[in-house]
């Protein structure tokens, strides 16, 4: 019997060595499992955090464009709007001035144009007038013994004069005024 105690005693000794080295690496291998969870956790997250990270900066710079892109639409239709107007305004100013070329006051105002031009410099004996078509017989009675010349450009009426022996051109058209006023509105 004492062959089976020490037998028993043996066996229960190497059961208990056996289920404390078993405790010992579950112990270690319940640690392990921890570490990696928490590890796998801490790069989910991070992944996670990357993800969301990315995703908004994206999703924000999609909205960004899509602001920038409409407040571009509305400035161009803005922009469009205003030049329609302006377009509008100036020509209903232009339809004016031609009305107002027709009558004996601007008549006066062409004489008062080329006594204006007189004064800045004297007229030679080679100076061109130009004039709109409308308005050549009128020039050429104030000034007969001047070269008066019809100008396809000139539309709206005044004058310019040339002075050929300098070179010099002098503008006082309704013209280049209107077109100075629109360009400054």
């Amino acid at each position: 019997m004492e062959n089976l105690d020490k037998a028993a005693r043996f066996e229960e000794a190497i059961n208990g060595a056996a289920d404390a080295e078993i405790s010992a690496l579950l112990d270690a291998a319940g640690e392990k499992a921890k570490k990696t969870v928490a590890s796998a956790d801490e790069e989910f997250l991070e992944e996670g955090y990357k993800f969301v990270t990315g995703e908004t900066k994206r999703v924000k710079n999609g909205i960004d464009r899509e602001v920038s892109r409409k407040s571009f639409e509305s400035s161009k239709e803005i922009f469009a709007h205003r030049n329609k107007c302006i377009e509008e305004f100036f020509g209903r100013a232009a339809e004016e001035i031609i009305g107002y070329t027709k009558t004996d006051a601007y008549k006066e105002s062409l004489k008062d144009i080329l006594l204006k031009i007189q004064g800045e410099r004297p007229f030679e004996d080679d100076c061109v007038i130009y004039v709109k078509e409308s308005d050549k017989e009128e020039a050429g009675k104030l000034y007969p013994k001047l070269s008066v010349r019809a100008d396809r450009n000139i539309t709206l009426g005044g004058a310019s004069v040339f002075y050929p022996s300098d070179s010099i051109y002098i503008d006082k058209t309704y013209d280049n005024s209107f077109e100075r006023q629109k360009a400054e509105f």
